[in-house]
């Protein structure tokens, strides 16, 4: 299983001006509390096991397997409801349930064709304002690696001898500017959050 980053504040200040909603649009939005709900408590379980596999340093192979069931059963679940309402935005099940969808996405051992709908999926809600732009970018760079390719906008990174690094990028000497397109920070400040947040000192 590889490394992927839970790289989105989880505040709700944060999450409304990554958004691109307004407030009166996100007020006013029917949200499906049962699928919110649904989604909040699949993350809350999936970041609890997650933080305590990352302490053992990914090595603990039951905490693993956990996690696949987790994530397997999730996006069974996930399929059903992408094919009843389409992609779960801001609109139907709210920021925080949203980044939820889009974090189980980028960790499940999946069919790939399913991770690319749901990127074409997410790409349409980003134009639309239904979820930050960002999260096409985390998407985007698994699914290049999981077909061989190369990452576009650094956001995963492994360990080499010690050293959180970024899985190899494609074209690196641009990679700052098409990160700034989707507007993500500099791959050095995300590369520094990152080491700070897996290789504390």
């Amino acid at each position: 299983m590889s490394l992927l980053q839970r790289p989105s504040p989880r505040s709700k200040g944060a999450a409304a001006r990554r958004a691109g909603v307004s407030k009166t649009r996100a007020r006013s939005a029917p949200v499906n509390r049962d699928l919110r709900a649904q989604l909040l408590r699949l993350d809350r379980i999936d970041s609890q096991l997650r933080d305590a596999w990352v302490r053992t340093e990914f090595k603990d192979r039951t905490l693993e397997r956990k996690l696949d069931t987790l994530t397997t059963s999730g996006i069974d679940w996930l399929r059903g409801v992408i094919a009843e309402h389409g992609w779960p935005g801001h609109a139907l099940v709210g920021a925080a349930a949203a980044a939820a969808a889009w974090r189980l996405v980028q960790h499940a051992e999946c069919a790939i064709s399913f991770q690319r709908r749901c990127l074409t999926l997410l790409r349409d809600a980003a134009k639309r304002g239904d979820v930050p732009i960002e999260q096409v970018a985390y998407l985007t760079d698994v699914v290049r690696m999981r077909e061989g390719k190369k990452q576009l906008y650094g956001t995963k990174f492994r360990k080499v001898k010690g050293q959180l690094v970024p899985y190899p990028i494609e074209r690196p000497d641009t990679v700052d500017v098409r990160r700034e397109q989707l507007n993500l920070p500099p791959l050095e400040v995300y590369a520094r959050r990152i080491r700070r947040h897996f290789l504390p000192t």
